[in-house]
């Protein structure tokens, strides 16, 4: 067999930890902004009229956008941490039997490889002790597909999307980082 072609990683995909620090700038700014506006009655011209209850729907309208917006960038970054494995595992030859199962999903998908059908499913299959927090992965990321995909439907095949939301999605990311035993290039 040929040499593998190495895949260039950039640095580009958000830690953990910067989604939550954006997360909780965010929200600070949000609450700040809006009880600023009820508190000293100075209001920006766009809220003049506005009653508090229009006010408190609006914070919590925007609040739900940070919550969704975040929960996308959590789940994108634990891909990311999950494909850098595989790719590694792929095309460096590292002699754990586990790697030689990702191998040979590499050899023949290459980069094409399902994140669902290929990646987790090997992980699951080759290392059943996280079965769940991968099945809860497989779930969340239905929530992501839902989500990047506009919502314009209710989602009857998996109304378990309804259960996610940021916290949920956060601390997800964090079993799933915390625990699985992920290779870096």
């Amino acid at each position: 067999m040929g040499k593998r072609k190495k895949t260039s990683f950039s640095s580009e995909y958000s830690k953990v930890e910067q989604v939550q620090e954006y997360y909780s700038d965010s929200e600070d700014s949000l609450n700040s902004y809006y009880s600023h506006m009820v508190s000293e009655g100075s209001a920006p011209a766009k809220f003049v009229g506005y009653s508090l209850e229009e006010i408190n729907k609006e914070l919590k309208e925007r609040k739900d956008t940070l919550d969704r917006m975040c929960s996308l960038e959590l789940l994108a970054s634990v891909e990311a941490r999950l494909r850098i494995d595989y790719l590694v595992r792929g095309q460096d030859k590292l002699k754990d039997n586990f790697s030689r199962k990702i191998r040979e999903i590499y050899d023949a998908k290459g980069n094409r490889a399902s994140l669902v059908d290929d990646i987790l499913h090997t992980w699951k299959k080759e290392n059943p002790s996280h079965k769940a927090r991968l099945d809860n992965l497989g779930k969340a990321l239905d929530y992501r597909n839902w989500l990047a995909h506009g919502r314009y439907w209710m989602p009857k095949k998996h109304p378990h999307v309804n259960q996610y939301d940021y916290f949920a999605i956060y601390s997800l990311a964090v079993d799933i980082l915390s625990n699985l035993e992920l290779v870096e290039a």
